[in-house]
């Protein structure tokens, strides 16, 4: 008896969890401010020269966003809201490799200029000075 009393209290709570899940609903306005955040994030990597440095991730950026706009339009918040995180993700990959690329290219610059430079630090000659 408690075997079956176990089982059917089990059940019950699968029953329970299982319709308590699902794909969780996103507000309209929700959507609306991760496609701002997704704009504002593009413009970013812009700034930071990912058009140049980081093309296709900037491109894949504007792809997710124009989609969350278009799913936006069509009020499907939860379609809309996953793009706008998708371009978001990109915009940021965008705009961290376009000054990781930048940093690269100042250190192999600086690392030039130090090559550059005279042995011993730059003394010009150790008899002009004796």
């Amino acid at each position: 008896m408690r075997g079956k009393l176990a089982v059917i209290a089990m059940a019950g709570a699968l029953c329970a969890c299982a319709s308590a899940g699902g794909f969780p609903k996103t507000l309209p306005m929700e959507a609306d401010n991760a496609i701002a955040q997704a704009t504002q994030l593009i413009a970013d990597a812009q700034t930071a020269g990912a058009d140049s440095l980081a093309h296709d991730v900037l491109v894949n950026a504007r792809m997710h966003l124009d989609e969350a706009q278009k799913e936006h339009i069509a009020r499907k918040p939860d379609q809309a809201a996953l793009h706008a995180r998708e371009a978001i993700a990109d915009a940021r990959l965008a705009r961290t490799t376009a000054q990781r690329v930048k940093a690269e290219r100042s250190q192999a610059a600086a690392q030039a200029a130090l090559q550059a430079l005279p042995p011993n630090g730059g003394a010009r000659c150790s008899a002009l000075i004796a």
